[in-house]
């Protein structure tokens, strides 16, 4: 708080907020409580006295805070990561693959070691533009990075170094040096976070037709994928993402009914072009990686749709 990082009560026992005023459309007056010594002081010595310490991310005391990446460890009994992620074992591991394929080091930033063997990675705001806000696990774009990985922003909190998680018996412990504090987001990480908008060129998919020896499965198959892509090249701003990851996920369930005609190179080609005729934030990059996750989890669900 001295430092102007605005704090609240949490409880011991799931984490949550024990105060309320804080979420993403908070005004300045709203945030204010939690910047003001005297009221912190009257929670901590008050009905609050052994709540844990929450830091509010997103907003400080000067209109621009905190963003934390959150690296967490997989729950007991959940099945591994896959595609893209496997071999992953946590969200350092996601994490890390991020930045090897950024060709970029490991951000050195004031960090915590959690109960649970996860890691926080405190981060400010960006000076300029518009702040980060929250994501949890994967998703179909930014500030989403990867699962396991949380992103705690604007109307988010995280628990503080210093806390004892009665649950896991072991407390929130800095790691970093003294002297390490929060570090501006590397351009890397924050391009992922953020992504800059890019000019896309108009690249409409031309219309893919089934095999000539298709049967009815395939024309079905072209049909979808034809109508996948145009309804991601009309998609509205707002909406370009979210077309974009449910016509990847469709497909891909779609998958093994005509494997010929829907494999991924054409899938992916085709909603590209769709993705960046529609102008989406972030260009091909962007497009790439919600194409890759809404894929692969079609993929999966497909699958197990056709099990007995």
């Amino acid at each position: 708080m001295r430092r102007g990082i605005p704090v609240i009560p949490c409880s011991r026992t799931d984490k949550g907020p024990m105060v309320k005023g804080f979420g993403r459309e908070a005004t300045p007056d709203a945030l204010a409580p939690f910047s003001d010594p005297e009221q912190v002081r009257a929670w901590w010595t008050g009905r609050f006295k052994r709540a844990h310490v929450g830091i509010l991310t997103g907003r400080g005391a000067d209109g621009r805070g905190l963003v934390v990446v959150d690296l967490d460890m997989p729950k007991d009994g959940s099945p591994p990561l896959a595609g893209r992620w496997a071999g992953c074992s946590g969200g350092t591991d996601v994490l890390e693959l991020l930045m090897r394929e950024a060709s970029a080091e490991w951000p050195d930033t004031y960090t915590v070691l959690t109960p649970s063997g996860g890691m926080h990675l405190y981060f400010l705001q960006p000076t300029e533009g518009q702040l980060i806000g929250c994501a949890t696990g994967d998703g179909p774009g930014a500030p989403h990075l990867g699962p396991l990985v949380d992103v705690r922003g604007v109307g988010g909190l995280v628990i503080s170094a210093g806390s004892h998680s009665a649950t896991q018996g072991a407390p929130y412990t800095r790691v970093s040096p003294a002297d390490v504090r929060p570090q501006p987001l590397p351009a890397w990480l924050l391009e992922l976070l953020r992504p800059a908008a890019v000019p896309a060129p108009v690249r409409r998919p031309s219309p893919v037709r089934a095999l000539p020896t298709g049967d009815r499965a395939e024309r079905a198959a072209a049909a979808a994928l034809n109508s996948a892509a145009e309804r991601v090249s009309t998609a509205a701003p707002g909406e370009r993402n979210g077309k974009l990851y449910g016509a990847a996920r469709w497909l891909g369930e779609l998958h093994e009914t005509a494997p010929a005609v829907l494999d991924e190179a054409t899938v992916r080609e085709q909603l590209l072009g769709a993705a960046l005729a529609a102008g989406l934030q972030g260009g091909e990059r962007e497009a790439l990686r919600t194409i890759r996750s809404g894929w692969e989890r079609g993929v999966r669900d497909g699958n197990k749709a056709g099990a007995a």
